[in-house]
């Protein structure tokens, strides 16, 4: 769809006069910042994923209405947050929201903060109307060890040992309705200090310790590294002081946290996969994650005591 039939949009169905549009990022459809009167953040998607944009704007405006700190849902005149619209013959929905003028905050300084904001989350969607779809074993360990066979990786064994183990200690927490891709770049830090929650498409209901883990883990992804592994710990006992003010993790719960970190590698490399394809990684790249992972093992004791 092109940028004049995308202001003709916005004039007609949302009142916006004389917006231009900048293109910001593709992923899942196309996200532009609109600029007219007042700035704005545009998602243009499309039919693959009506049924997430759906979501997400239910999600937001849920929130919104109980006063939690996201993104105003700009309603177009006929009252709806998503707009249908079509474009070369395929459907397109559009969702349009309030440009949040900030930054990613800098998690080592406000680490409490996002607790607090973390734990609010999970409160409130304790009482969402409608249940997310679920996440478990197959999405967060079987759908990469799927794809480590299909690459006939000869240590395989090896993930197989590993996920088992990993998810037979994880299997029973608690479940809750989770944001499900809780890292640091989806907060935004106005310049006052208040932070925003934004990017709802992932929202699950799975272990609610996976977003806690997602926001506070700092460990390098490619190198692990003893200062990271404290600075982790730091982030995380931070983090906890704050979320505990708005939802009570038990003590297993707690714990669980290195084993998430473990488990995050599995989930992201299946989900890296998925989007660019089963020859983006090659075999020394899978032994290098692996060496990874057997490294955490030996340091999860240690990071445990510390808690």
């Amino acid at each position: 769809m092109d940028e004049m039939t995308l202001q003709d949009i916005l004039k007609s169905n949302y009142g916006i006069e004389s917006s231009s549009l900048e293109f910001l990022r593709e992923g899942g459809g196309h996200t532009y910042i609109v600029t007219g009167k007042n700035k704005y953040l545009l998602k243009l998607i499309g039919p693959a994923f009506s049924d997430t944009a759906r979501q997400s704007a239910a999600i937001m405006r849920y929130l919104e209405a109980n006063g939690f700190p996201v993104p105003e849902t700009i309603l177009a005149k006929s009252g709806e947050a998503v707009f249908e619209t079509e474009a070369d013959g395929e459907k397109k929905q559009i969702v349009l929201m309030e440009f949040i003028d900030g930054d990613e905050p800098e998690l080592e300084k406000c680490a409490s903060e996002a607790g607090r904001l973390a734990g609010r989350f999970h409160q409130l969607m304790e009482k969402y109307p409608e249940e997310p779809v679920s996440k478990g074993k197959e999405f967060f360990v079987g759908r990469y060890l799927e794809f480590l066979r299909k690459k006939d990786y000869p240590r395989i064994a090896e993930y197989e040992e590993l996920g088992e183990r990993l998810w037979d200690m994880l299997k029973d927490l608690p479940q809750g309705n989770c944001h499900g891709d809780l890292h640091r770049g989806n907060l935004i830090q106005k310049s006052n200090g208040q932070i925003y929650l934004v990017d709802f498409d992932t929202v699950c209901r799975a272990p609610l310790m996976f977003d806690v883990m997602v926001m506070c883990d700092m460990t390098d992804y490619f190198n692990l590294k003893q200062e990271d592994i404290e600075l982790t710990g730091k982030v995380y006992r931070k983090f906890l002081s704050g979320y505990s003010e708005y939802h009570a993790l038990s003590r297993e719960e707690i714990l669980s946290f290195p084993c998430w970190v473990a488990i995050r590698h599995f989930q992201l490399q299946a989900t890296i996969l998925e989007i660019y394809g089963i020859d983006c990684i090659d075999e020394a790249f899978i032994d290098g994650q692996l060496y990874w992972l057997n490294k955490w093992q030996e340091a999860m004791d240690r990071f445990s005591e510390g808690l």
